[in-house]
């Protein structure tokens, strides 16, 4: 049976790991593996701890084994299998691993759709990645990164119109949009830039025009 990890526990591991103090976490993490192995929230902790410190082979080894435990049929498994292999630059391989994180959520997750979307563009597919995107922003209209990638691939497209409507739809959401890894200034800061392209755009093909 898995060893309950109290609230209190993880919050300490998380307030370790935004401090930097990345061994300690880890050391916090391993009590909990010493009297259950193959504790799945002590497992992927070792993973964000490990990855955070650019361990990206260790962090592997802790993901293969819960993938490998789980049959490699489990969606979030795959997902971070996905992050560490593009770390490693092996997109390729790790398209397929989110590929069937794809399928396995019937392409539900917002988040996984986003990824794959991206996925594609890589490989020159931006229609395809525009589409995941409007499908991401469909199933989750508060996620800030998929507001902004949207708004990204607009430019990238020349579609300044939807563009800026979207960047009047971040501001007037903004407080309520939800944010994983990045804070808040990030997207200020490259939406402003995104609308000072826009503004540039306009002025220039205006001027043309005369």
């Amino acid at each position: 049976m898995p060893t309950y990890i109290p609230d209190s526990v993880i919050k300490e591991i998380e307030e370790l790991k935004e401090l930097g103090k990345f061994d300690e976490a880890i050391k916090k993490v391993n009590t909990i593996l010493f009297r259950d192995p193959q504790n799945e929230d002590a497992l992927l902790q070792i993973t964000d701890i490990q990855y955070r410190k650019w361990e990206i082979g260790k962090a592997g080894k802790a993901i293969d084994f819960l993938n490998s435990k789980k049959n490699n049929n489990d969606p979030l498994g795959l997902y971070i299998k996905w992050v560490l292999e593009m770390e490693k630059n092996h997109r390729l391989e790790a398209k397929k691993y989110l590929q069937k994180a794809l399928e396995l959520t019937k392409a539900e997750n917002h988040e996984i759709l986003r990824c794959y979307g991206l996925c594609e563009y890589r490989y020159g597919n931006r229609e395809k990645w525009l589409n995941f995107l409007r499908d991401a922003f469909t199933m989750n209209n508060r996620d800030a990164e998929i507001i902004y990638n949207l708004i990204e691939i607009y430019i990238l497209e020349h579609k300044y119109k939807k563009a800026k409507d979207l960047i009047t739809y971040f501001y007037k959401h903004r407080e309520k949009l939800e944010i994983v890894d990045k804070k808040l200034d990030f997207y200020d800061h490259k939406i402003g830039l995104f609308e000072k392209f826009i503004t540039i755009q306009s002025v220039f093909k205006k001027n043309k025009e005369d």
